[in-house]
């Protein structure tokens, strides 16, 4: 009896704290849990990335300007696609050879404050930096990728990010005085008179039926 219990203590003993194992388990998980957390974070933001989009990034009824050479809003979604798998796809390489390193759950927090910055508090200027933070984690974590074979992975991400730095710095300079929300709603408030809606804040009413 005393045998078994002090096996059991042993056994006990050696087996690592609880968070070292969920940390264990979070390592071992496949490459599509990995894939699907990634993606979460485009879907996570959608909603106000195309209220956005539709109010005044990507309206001409306003007076936001964007550069001649910025993509048009189409191309957004399937780039981020790409992007979001591959950044998955990495992770989980990493992961298994030894879990994801500090700096990339930085990046990966950064990240996720990006879209509510920019599209729903538009806060151009400290988008800029954002995105200069961004590129700069993102470039301090590749090494580590590359001792697990996965830092080509997110080469095409790392091009984007400094892509989308270079668009963010030229939006930010073309609207120095930022986006108002009496613009972002300037050409929502004119569709609906020109719709014969009887309040601005009426969707359902139109006048004439």
């Amino acid at each position: 009896m005393k045998a078994g219990l002090l096996v059991l203590a042993a056994a006990s003993a050696l087996q690592p704290p609880r968070t070292a194992r969920r940390l264990l388990k979070l390592h071992a998980a496949p490459a599509p849990a990995y894939v699907a957390g990634a993606c979460l974070t485009g879907i996570a933001w959608k909603p106000i990335v195309t209220k956005a989009m539709d109010d005044w990034y990507d309206n001409g009824d306003t007076n936001f300007r964007r550069p001649a050479w910025a993509p048009p809003r189409k191309w957004f979604p399937p780039i981020w696609r790409v992007n979001y798998f591959l950044i998955g796809l990495a992770a989980s390489r990493r992961a298994a050879a030894g879990g994801l390193p500090p700096v990339a759950w930085v990046h990966y927090a950064l990240n996720m404050c990006w879209a509510p910055l920019f599209f729903k508090f538009r806060q151009l200027k400290a988008a800029v930096v954002l995105n200069v933070g961004l590129v700069i984690t993102l470039v301090a974590a590749l090494p580590s990728f590359a001792e697990a074979g996965a830092a080509l992975l997110l080469a095409p991400y790392l091009g984007w990010l400094a892509f989308a730095t270079a668009l963010s710095l030229q939006i930010a300079r073309l609207n120095p005085a930022g986006v108002s929300a009496q613009t972002a709603n300037g050409a929502w408030r004119a569709t609906c008179d020109a719709s014969g809606v009887v309040s601005w804040y009426d969707f359902g009413v139109r006048l004439g039926g």
